[in-house]
């Protein structure tokens, strides 16, 4: 059994050497993890370890397993043969293939409508709305996968999308003021991000 030690020692060594095939450096890997660069340096001494939750995060990060963050050294030589996994791309390509497929939907939506005389003029409307729909189902993915700053590019998405498909489709007068509240939804918005963005940075400082 390691003593508490060698324990820090051993994820110190294995976090420089993901950080340095990563080509990334303290600051870089600091600023992914929403930490010092203190703390990153403190951690690849072995002066410190995290909490249960950052080891999650940072193993996510380098597509490695918890494990292979705290094991014995001999575990850590042969963990740095393993290639990465592709979550990254995964991370990408997800939320655009589902994206493709709802505007594939609204397209299909599109063509019936065109085809009815009486829906013709509302054709427009299946990609008005698939906007909206598109900036919600990114919102989700955000809170699952992306951090915080996505998350509010997201919902401001989702906010202004929706106030435009409300104000082109009603066409109704000083429907102009809808945007009021679109704004003061994105002020918010904006606060809650800073706030959180802010909080996390001192949480998290050491």
């Amino acid at each position: 059994m390691i003593s508490e030690n060698e324990f820090r020692l051993n994820f110190g060594r294995k976090l420089h050497a993901l950080r340095k095939r990563k080509g990334l450096t303290q600051q870089e890997l600091a600023n992914e993890l929403n930490y010092t660069d203190k703390a990153i340096s403190k951690w690849e001494r072995g002066e410190s370890i995290p909490d249960s939750y950052t080891l999650y995060v940072i193993a996510d990060f380098f597509a490695v397993s918890i494990d292979d963050l705290i094991s014995d050294q001999e575990k850590i030589s042969a963990g740095l043969s393993v290639e990465p996994k592709e979550r990254t791309s995964t991370k990408l390509f997800v939320p655009m293939i589902v994206s493709v497929g709802i505007f594939f939907i609204a397209s299909i939506f599109f063509l019936v409508m065109k085809n009815v005389s009486a829906w013709s003029d509302y054709a427009y409307y299946s990609f008005l709305y698939a906007v909206p729909v598109a900036a919600i189902v990114l919102t989700v993915f955000s809170s699952i996968w992306w951090k915080i700053f996505y998350r509010c590019i997201s919902v401001s998405l989702v906010i202004w999308s929706i106030g435009f498909a409300i104000y082109f489709s009603l066409q109704m007068e000083n429907l102009k003021y809808i945007f009021i509240p679109c704004a003061l939804l994105q002020a918010a918005c904006i606060l809650i991000y800073l706030f959180a963005y802010f909080l996390s940075k001192k949480s998290k400082s050491l």
